[in-house]
């Protein structure tokens, strides 16, 4: 988005050549429209319904904006209203534009990658080296992205208060010394068929240190669960997020334009709360790829990563799914949690390392550690994790609705694994001490119990499950074996679960 933003800034900018200034008086749609279409290259035609030039107010006001590629005249940039109000007089001599207020009102912007590639030819390139608009306020946008003359995607009911300090060129001297500044007050938009809709305050981005700091960002499925499962064809996660007080520093922004590299020094998020939910009774795509492991999918990002510390402070991690006969969704929830998470590189074979401490249902604290490679080559992760003190019937947020079994009781008091996966095989040990363990079968949607379910729950109780796992009379507890291989179709999450519930059974169940 960022991207696009600076384009149509970078389109706006060629509405203020310097020469409007002193000749304003006499210049209307009709001289100005050939003047635009040949500030722009032979590459664009412009075509403009009305235009007025106020050398008091050094504003310039048009209506009915076109800019098409030529020859073939595919829109780019479609406007209803487009006003410029202060411009500086740093104008005249076409190096260094200001501008107080510019605001657009019904755009539409078709992003097409094969049309908006950048000049290799440097001898047309504008003159302009440096923009300083203090206040942008584009209204009822619509962003469109073209792929092979396709609409691929669409952004609609965009809308963008925001404040821009940008070089457009790279002076002689050392990058870092430039100052391009981006200030957000607010941006906003629906993507994903209207879906979703993203909201995002105080965003603020420094060139000169390449800090970048976040007040606010918030995205969320318009209608909550119910209407967002109710649009899916084939079945889709559904995510929502919000973030407060993200701070980044050491943001390499000539890397992340020049070498297709997200570099960094430091992320913290002050607050960060993600629910993911998907509902099972909707059908899988029969196309879709089959998922992938954390580095494969990480090697698909059209950028390569190297951040050297990830921080998340005051974090809420929730997972719900409805089952395919269920009424409702389960629910697992990692509240209150830190994690802090280093080394986090594409390119390189040393592993990235997590620490997190988290509240599992927000009752008991768990610990975990986990290093993992990111890059090309195999897939490697070793983890460890301690729990202490957890009441089971706690985990009946989950189990009620989407596997219909009910805790009635159950004692943990400690859990600790460490496991290795390799690939697509993980294997470890799993340390489970616990009493008085019993379930209940129960109905998923009237969370009730059934004669034939209390028949069940008998021969799990009594013949399946066992009911604790204490020490003997030698001092001894049952260790359960971690051992599990992937199947083709596990998410890598899913891979991740299996391998510690592969331990949890072997304990816990006694075939």
């Amino acid at each position: 988005m960022k991207k696009i933003i600076i384009s149509v800034i970078g389109i706006m900018i060629l509405l203020v050549s310097g020469f409007l200034i002193w000749v304003g008086a006499i210049v209307d749609q009709n001289q100005l429209q050939p003047l635009l279409s040949k500030a722009l290259g032979s590459k664009y035609r412009v075509e403009m319904r009305s235009a007025n030039i106020s050398l008091l107010n050094r504003a310039i006001y048009a209506g009915g904006i076109t800019i098409l590629s030529a020859p073939d005249d595919q829109p780019i940039l479609e406007t209803d209203t487009i006003s410029l109000s202060g411009i500086g007089l740093g104008a005249i001599f076409g190096k260094n534009f200001s501008i107080d207020i510019l605001q657009v009102n019904d755009f539409t912007l078709n992003w097409d990658y094969s049309l908006l590639q950048e000049d290799n030819d440097t001898s047309q390139s504008p003159s302009t080296q440096k923009l300083a608009i203090q206040a942008v306020d584009l209204k009822n946008g619509t962003v469109k992205i073209i792929k092979n003359r396709q609409e691929s995607s669409r952004y609609n009911d965009v809308s963008l208060k925001a404040g821009f300090e940008y070089n457009f060129r790279n002076s002689a001297e050392d990058s870092s010394r430039q100052k391009s500044r981006i200030k957000v007050d607010t941006l906003g938009l629906l993507f994903s068929e209207d879906r979703y809709r993203l909201a995002v305050s105080g965003l603020n981005f420094r060139q000169e240190d390449g800090f970048v700091s976040l007040s606010s960002m918030k995205l969320k499925p318009v209608g909550g669960y119910d209407q967002f499962m109710a649009t899916l064809e084939y079945a889709t996660n559904m995510f929502d997020i919000e973030v407060d007080d993200l701070k980044a520093s050491g943001i390499d922004s000539k890397a992340f334009s020049k070498d297709k590299q997200i570099n960094a020094d430091l992320i913290e998020f002050g607050s960060f709360n993600i629910h993911v939910a998907k509902n099972k009774q909707i059908p899988e795509d029969p196309n879709k790829e089959k998922p992938q492991l954390l580095h494969k999918s990480i090697q698909q990002l059209p950028y390569d990563i190297q951040l050297d510390s990830l921080t998340f402070k005051h974090t809420n991690i929730q997972y719900s799914e409805q089952d395919e006969d269920g009424a409702r969704p389960g629910t697992i929830s990692f509240m209150n949690s830190t994690i802090y998470i280093n080394n986090v590189d594409s390119r390189s074979s040393s592993p990235s390392i997590l620490r997190a401490a988290t509240y599992l249902e927000n009752h008991s604290q768990l610990n975990t550690e986990l290093t993992f490679t990111l890059n090309d080559g195999p897939f490697h992760m070793t983890g460890t994790g301690d729990l202490k003190t957890f009441d089971l019937t706690q985990l009946n947020s989950i189990f009620t609705d989407l596997e219909g079994i009910e805790i009635k009781s159950g004692n943990l008091h400690e859990l600790n694994f460490e496991f290795e996966m390799k690939d697509d095989t993980s294997s470890g040990k799993m340390y489970l001490i616990y009493e008085n363990l019993t379930i209940k079968p129960v109905d998923k949607d009237e969370h009730e119990g059934s004669f034939m379910k209390s028949v069940r729950g008998f021969f799990v109780n009594d013949l399946a499950l066992r009911s604790e796992n204490m020490a003997d009379r030698n001092d001894e507890v049952k260790t359960g074996e971690i051992k599990y291989e992937r199947d083709p179709d596990d998410s890598f999450f899913k891979y991740l679960w299996q391998t510690l519930r592969s331990g949890i059974f072997d304990i816990a169940l006694r075939v």
